[in-house]
Parts: structure tokens; sequence; C-alpha cells
């Protein structure tokens, strides 16, 4: 069952990739994926790029772009399904449900696992599959861990191999598997834990030292030419790099996916609570840290794409969790010895209290301080901060641990809450829903009075229905949507609009569905008495009065800069 599903993923992946692929055009080659396709290109016809640091793009990623260039005999609709659609989202969703093969979990967990890689943490291109495929190789589990010479080779080789593709990813995820070796793997002793950052480090300084090397023996390149271009020069012209202040009561909500980015710090930090901490597999801690390192990318570009793009990590350290804690979840349901011994109620219930604030305090300060400081640091703290917090309270809290981490959920949990609440109270205040019907009102209104002769009866068409409230009239016929079949009420409204049992018309916009009948007779038998074009609104509303009543006075006004005057 559980290869089924994943080959039911695989299948779902690849149609989702090609199915969320437009035409690009010329705009697409004027953006970040524009310089990507042209970078691929020069490439693929003979160029030697080095590395561009501020985005962490290494040798290896553009000979991967320029072989993915000539499959795609240089069409950019092609390339980009390749190298964004098909190697971003479909393979991180590939992966995602390969993480949960790997672990032998249940397959409603690896389809979670995968839609949730497609549809909300989706990796915008390939560079990002990176981080799936780094956790999927270095899982403490199954055939690797019992394989120690297979265990060493893939701890040296994956990030001399990342390195050559993408540097930044190269640094975060050394890091991360090196702070999952020293504090968050269990059954190791502490000489094959060290040994194994030994691996790692080794690993990132071989892919250093063999692309150096490359580039002199294969192209003349002297090293310190090479220093200049991929380790130091490179760092010297990103110092003045911004690191943004995460306003979690301010965030920006293009695309539709605001609670990405509200939703981010809140799940960032839940694995990391010393309760769900002490009870994950390791498996989980190591995606959880390296979700967590990450945190660099969104905080130096706080928007939905970065954002997005790095959080199928903590997706699937989320997802994982809460399926690991409902297998366990007897034991969460024992009651701890309470702090105190036999202290009284009272007592008890303030120390309960207590702990609970120390934790919420503990999740504050990781969120005031590692997205709230405009620096680097606070990255750097964040990281400290939660990993201090999880390894320590899990191994000293004991009894006291479920109302510590109560705490520091409540604060975590309350942050994305209040964030949602103030988003939609500035909605609320910002909205401009009835800005075009208050307008027509405004200055349509007095011409609806003089035109109408006192009657409280018009027909509003197509839009704006609130002016029937707005000018207090209500409608002679039962038809309020003009829609596309309209046509079949034909028999019905003309002999209403001959008859004049529609007194006035007040017209907001042209029909949406071109209606020939309908205004054939309208023209036929009513008076535009007033037109009144508001140019804030760029809205033209037309009176229209029925033949019936007589010669009016016609008039064509034009509301601009607040005032109103005929049209010129």
């Amino acid at each position: 069952m559980r290869w089924a599903t994943f080959a039911g993923v695989c299948v779902v992946a690849l149609v989702w990739a090609a199915y969320s692929v437009g035409a690009q055009n010329g705009s697409f080659l004027t953006q970040d994926f524009g310089a990507q396709y042209h970078l691929a290109e020069i490439t693929a016809h003979g160029a030697i790029p080095l590395v561009d640091f501020e985005h962490g793009w290494n040798a290896g990623s553009f000979w991967v772009n320029a072989a993915l260039y000539a499959i795609a005999s240089g069409s950019p609709t092609i390339w980009y399904f390749l190298w964004g659609r098909l190697l971003g989202a479909g393979l991180g969703a590939v992966l995602a449900a390969a993480i949960g093969l790997r672990l032998r979990l249940h397959p409603a967990v690896m389809i979670a696992l995968a839609l949730g890689v497609l549809l909300l943490a989706t990796p915008l291109h390939i560079k990002y599959t990176i981080c799936l495929l780094w956790v999927f190789v270095l899982l403490p589990t199954g055939w690797l861990e019992s394989r120690p010479r297979l265990a060493a080779a893939a701890r040296v080789l994956l990030p001399a191999l990342v390195f050559w593709q993408y540097v930044e990813l190269a640094v975060l995820l050394t890091g991360a598997s090196g702070l999952f070796e020293l504090f968050a793997r269990r059954a190791a002793p502490w000489r094959t834990r060290i040994l194994n950052c030994v691996q790692l480090a080794g690993g990132f300084v071989l892919g250093l030292v063999v692309q150096a090397v490359a580039y002199k023996v294969l192209w003349g390149l002297s090293f310190a030419d090479f220093n200049r271009q991929v380790i130091l020069g490179q760092t010297e012209t990103h110092e003045g790099s911004q690191y943004a202040v995460w306003n979690f009561f301010d965030l920006p909500t293009e695309s539709g996916r605001f609670f990405i980015l509200a939703l981010y710090p809140f799940a960032l930090l839940i694995p990391f609570v010393p309760l769900v901490w002490q009870r994950i597999s390791d498996s989980t801690r190591l995606i959880a840290l390296a979700g967590l390192v990450l945190v660099v990318v969104p905080i130096r570009r706080v928007d939905n794409p970065h954002t997005t793009t790095v959080s199928a990590l903590v997706l699937l350290a989320v997802v994982l969790a809460v399926a690991e804690l409902y297998e366990r979840r007897a034991s969460l349901v024992e009651p701890p010895e309470p702090p105190g011994g036999g202290v009284s109620k009272p007592t008890r219930s303030a120390l309960v209290l207590l702990l609970a604030a120390a934790g919420g305090a503990w999740a504050a300060a990781i969120l005031w301080i590692g997205f709230g400081l405009q620096s680097m640091l606070g990255a750097v703290l964040l990281v400290a901060l939660a990993i201090a917090g999880a390894v320590l309270g899990g191994a000293f809290l004991r009894g006291a641990i479920a109302a510590v981490s109560a705490g520091a959920l409540v604060v975590l949990g309350c942050v994305p809450a209040l964030a949602a609440i103030d988003h939609l109270d500035d909605m609320r205040r910002d909205a401009k829903s009835f800005a075009v019907s208050d307008s027509i009102a405004r200055w349509a209104g007095p011409e609806y009075e003089r035109c109408s002769g006192g009657t409280r009866e018009a027909l509003v068409m197509p839009n704006y229905l609130e002016l029937y409230d707005a000018l207090g009239i209500t409608n002679p016929t039962p038809y309020y949507l003009f829609h596309y079949d309209f046509a079949q009420y034909e028999d019905v409204l003309v002999p209403q609009l001959e008859d004049g049992s529609i007194p006035v018309i007040i017209e907001t916009m042209p029909l949406h569905t071109p209606q020939p009948w309908l205004t054939d007779a309208i023209r036929a038998n009513y008076v535009p008495c007033s037109v009144v074009r508001i140019e804030k609104q760029a809205t033209t509303v037309t009176i229209w009065t029925h033949k019936s009543r007589g010669d009016v006075r016609q008039r064509d006004l034009t509301v601009r800069g607040g005032a109103m005057g005929l049209t010129r």
C-alpha cells in the first residue's frame, strides 16, 4: 500500500507540474527566473560561471541548468517546467512521499506530506528541493544507519555535492546536521556523533577544495581569483544585505497566501516545544532542525515566495510530529508527578501558572529576538534559543514539562491568532466595498431626484444594487441579475418598458453580457435625462426616464477633483 501510494504521488506530481505552468512571455525573461534562463543559455554555449553568492548558486547548478536548457531545446516554457515545476514542487512532493516511505508511515500521512508540499509549502524551483533531498538521504533510520561505511560516505559526499550546487544551502544544511548530531541524536555515543560532525565538515571542505583544484587545473584560474569569486569576495559584496523585521501584525498579503507568513513562526517552533521535542523521533528532529536553520531565508526577505519555498521542511516536521504524538497518545495522558510533591492545591496551581509563564516567556523571547532583530544575529539567536529550550527543557523539566510546554504553545498560538484578527480588522477598516455605490449615490442621487419627479420606483442595471437602499427606491420588476440568459424574460420585460410601468432606469455600467433586445427597447422608449461621469471611480451613470413623462431637461455632468460641473 505504501509503494502504491508513492507511485500515485509521482503521477500526481508530474501532472501538477505540467498543468501549473503557463506559457512564458517576455516579462518572464526580465525577472529572476529569466536571469537563470539566460545563464543556463550562456553556460550551454560554453561559459564557465562560478557563483552567485547572493542567491547561493554555484558552478554545478549552472551546468545542471545548461543540461535542462538543452533538453528544452531553448524553450523558456519547457525549461521552466523542468527547472521550476517538475524539479521544484513536483520532485519536492515525491521526496516528501519518499521520506514517508523510508519512515514506514501510514499512506494517509504520506499523502498529507506530498499534498502539503504541492499546495501549501511549495519549493519555488530546483534549488529548494535540495533541502528535502538532504534530509531524505541523512534520515537516521533504516538501511543507511545499518551500514556505517555507507552512512559515512553519505555524510561526506552530500555536503560536497551540495556545495557545488548551492553554497548557501551547503552552509546551512551542514550546520543543521551538525546541530542534530550534537544536540538531537539520542542513541549514538558521543564519539560517533563527533565523528559524524567531522565527516560533515570534511565533506563541505572537500567540495570547496575539489572545486578550487578543478578550476585551477581545467581552466587555469588562480586560487586567489577563485577565493575572491567564491568566498571572501562574494561575502564582501554581500556585506550590506538587509535583514527585515518580521512584523506579525502587518504582514504583506499578496498572492492570497497571508496564512503562510502568519503561521510560519508558529509552525517553525512547534517541534521545539519541550514536550513535543521529547516525544518526536530523531528523524523528525533532523527535519525540524533543517527547517529551523533555513529561517534566515524568509527573514532576509519577508514575502510569500521566500517563506513558502522554505516551509516544506517545516510542514514535514509538523505533520510528522502530529502523527508521532498521535501514535504515542497513551503516554501523553499519563499524569506527571506534580511539581512540589505534596504541597497544597493552591500552591501547586500557582507553581503550574509560574511554569507556564516561564514557557510563554521562552517562546516570546524567540519570537521577539529572532524575528525582531534586524540583523543576521537575530536568526542565530533564534536557532540557539529554540535548541536550548528544547534540549534543556526535555532534559531537566521532568514533571514540569507539560506546564512549561503549555505556556509556550499558548504564546506561539496566540501570535497568528491575534495577527489574523488584526488583519481582518485592517481589512474591515480599509475595505472599499461600497466606495463606488456611495460615490454614485452622492453625485447621481440629486440628479435622480430631479429626473424622477418624486417617484420612488426605478430599475438599477446591471450592478451596484446597493443603490436601492442608498437612494430609498424600490424595483418595480422581479428582475435584478442581468445574466447571460436574461433574454428568456424578453416577452415579459419589453411590454413593461414600453408602457412606462418602469418609470426610471439607472444604468450604472454596460451589461456584462450584451442584450441587444434590452438596450434597443430602452433607447426606443426612454430619454437620457442625466449622464454623470465620476472620474475617480471611472464610472458613468445614465438616468433614463420614460418618454411618457414628456420633455425633460437633459444634462451631461462630470465629477472631477471633488466637484461636479458640466461636461465639456
